[in-house]
């Protein structure tokens, strides 16, 4: 029984070193967006609505898999009596690096799809501090999520195994 959880700890102190999310937020440049033109926008790149209002997210491949992508906006927004008069100004775009496999690059999604709904909405792509993230600084978030994955791989839990969706869930 010391060697379980001994083995447990090990595991939550890997999970909370290794948990990653990877978040860009997209911030209206000049005209805030509708709900309904934000869905339009959404789903021509692929989104579905979520679950959750104010939610969308970009299905994985496989069934039953979580979404590679979540694109989230104010709740409130999406719940008015009138969404097409409801304003939004920002959006997250997010990426659960532990729940999406390597090998269909979340990374290359996440990156591009932010690119687009950045050029279709007339968007800036900002960190959470509100500094835009440029070229470069994808580039270094790319090398360091490489080193993630051969992280998660050592341990034997690579990137949207099952292990791997239940220890980061």
């Amino acid at each position: 029984m010391l060697e379980s959880v001994a083995r447990a700890r090990e595991l939550d102190a890997f999970a909370s070193q290794h948990d990653a999310q990877l978040v860009a937020l997209l911030r209206a440049n000049s005209v805030a967006w509708s709900v309904g033109y934000l869905q339009q926008v959404a789903q021509r790149h692929g989104f579905l609505p979520g679950a959750v209002p104010g939610r969308l997210v970009l299905p994985a491949a496989d069934d039953g898999a979580p979404p590679v992508l979540v694109l989230g906006f104010d709740a409130q927004a999406a719940l008015a009596d009138d969404p097409g008069h409801a304003a939004v100004r920002e959006l997250t775009l997010g990426l659960d690096v532990a729940q999406t496999e390597e090998l269909a690059e979340p990374f290359a999604a996440w990156h591009g799809i932010a690119r687009k709904l950045a050029d279709d909405l007339d968007a800036a792509i900002v960190d959470d501090q509100g500094q835009p993230i440029t070229l470069h600084a994808f580039s270094a978030i790319h090398a360091e999520l490489t080193r993630l994955y051969e992280a998660l791989m050592a341990h034997d839990l690579a990137a949207g195994s099952p292990g791997a969706r239940r220890l980061f869930s």
